[in-house]
């Protein structure tokens, strides 16, 4: 599924977070063009070690070994096309910062979601002049399967477009 995610953006931006980010990076590497490129973020040292070595001649992919909450807040600039998330335990600090450098029309795919609600979603403390996201929100589509509904696809919607009315001709 990342694959073929990657494929459908040209020129675009990814993030791959968590335990596993070098292997789903190798499928999302394989989907996307010469013009995208790919962060793999890891927080071991080994894996990001292993990564490193077996990306390093792919000027596409690029490994920062760095705490998932503190990485999203020091690129809040950024926005990526697609984020897959990895992590295996709740985190709506991680998923809400995640969500937040999602560009229009792109897609956070998450495996573990678990029981991450919108009130447990909108719990999360927002940092200063920041507006709380919100996964019931007009600006996000959601959906869920799995045996436990912990896996996910939040797609942030584009900007819609307001339909004009044009006058009726009055006829003669």
């Amino acid at each position: 599924m990342a694959r073929a995610l990657a494929a459908s953006k040209t020129a675009g931006a990814f993030l791959c977070i968590g335990e596993g980010a070098g292997e789903i990076g190798a499928w999302v590497l394989d989907g996307m063009d010469h013009s995208s490129g790919l962060v793999a973020l890891v927080q071991d040292e080994v894996e990001a070690a292993v990564l490193e070595h077996e990306l390093d001649r792919d000027v596409r992919a690029s490994v920062h070994l760095q705490d998932a909450e503190s990485f999203l807040v020091d690129i809040r600039a950024h926005r990526f096309d697609l984020i897959v998330d990895l992590i295996a335990d709740e985190h709506p600090t991680v998923v809400r910062l995640g969500l937040d450098v999602l560009e229009a029309g792109g897609v956070y795919l998450a495996s573990h979601l678990g029981d991450l609600s919108d009130e447990n979603f909108t719990r999360c403390t927002p940092r200063p002049n920041e507006q709380p996201a919100s996964l019931e929100s007009d600006d996000f589509e959601v959906a869920r399967w799995g045996d436990r509904l912990d896996l996910a696809i939040i797609v942030r919607r584009t900007e819609r477009v307001q339909m004009k009315r044009r006058p009726r001709p009055e006829n003669r």
